[in-house]
């Protein structure tokens, strides 16, 4: 058990130094300008979750504009090798969406606003475009693996399958998917979401123009992104409902 633990927590520091070392390249990504603290690196979930990270395994904390990434989580969804990526992804939202705390309450409440009595949903709304709008750039002008990102979370997500339905992907996860396929011209269904119909491919082109069109105005655009998503998001929810009430027939 001790040798176990020894060779786990040396994996671990090695990559919070090879993470480390991608920093530089990270920054140059947006501009050699760019100034941040270095990253909070958590080599455990338990750390991760002290520094304020939960429900994701990387993220920017806005109060101090600190990155923080959570190691454990990195390596179980097979993410070791996309260091530059997912680092360059985070500082996005420093640079370029939402790109300040108060940027980001002004966000929600223009999404809140279109959303109405779906308005809990705004921050994941949120988080949804200006994902999109980084890692469009990140893709196109950076020459990033954005799309490997993707590949491989679908993978880790059917391997957690096990016949389990609820892993199915959502209707929003879908459109979200088939937008970046828009963006980059990937086939239908190439990043893991799945086959959709010809309304929601509709709707993801026409998301995808909203990413380009709005590049470098992230307020207008995550307003019209978000009417585009609404449809889904009542649909996801009544999905869940319907979920809900067939359990509680179960029982």
């Amino acid at each position: 058990m001790m040798f176990w633990r020894a060779s786990r927590n040396d994996a671990m520091d090695a990559l919070r130094e090879r993470w480390g070392a991608s920093w530089p390249a990270a920054l140059d990504c947006w501009s050699r300008y760019t100034r941040l603290h270095e990253p909070e690196l958590c080599t455990t979930t338990r750390a991760a979750k002290k520094a304020g990270l939960a429900g994701s395994f990387a993220m920017i904390r806005f109060v101090d504009q600190r990155v923080v990434v959570d190691l454990e989580a990195i390596g179980a969804s097979g993410l070791q090798d996309y260091a530059v990526e997912i680092l360059a992804h985070e500082i996005g939202h420093h640079v370029l969406a939402p790109g300040s705390a108060l940027d980001h309450l002004r966000m929600l409440a223009r999404i809140r606003r279109v959303l109405g009595t779906a308005a809990a949903a705004a921050p994941m709304v949120a988080n949804l475009y200006t994902d999109l709008c980084i890692n469009d750039r990140l893709q196109r002008q950076c020459k990033l693996r954005m799309d490997a990102i993707y590949r491989v979370l679908a993978q880790h997500r059917d391997s957690e399958k096990d016949g389990n339905s609820k892993a199915e992907p959502s209707q929003v996860w879908m459109l979200y998917l088939r937008t970046y396929e828009h963006l980059w011209q990937l086939d239908q269904g190439s990043l893991g979401g799945g086959q959709c119909g010809e309304a929601m491919d509709g709707d993801a082109w026409l998301g995808a123009q909203v990413v380009r069109v709005y590049a470098n105005e992230p307020m207008t655009g995550a307003a019209r992104f978000a009417a585009l998503l609404l449809p889904y998001l009542v649909a996801d929810q009544e999905q869940e409902r319907q979920d809900a009430l067939a359990l509680a027939r179960q029982w």
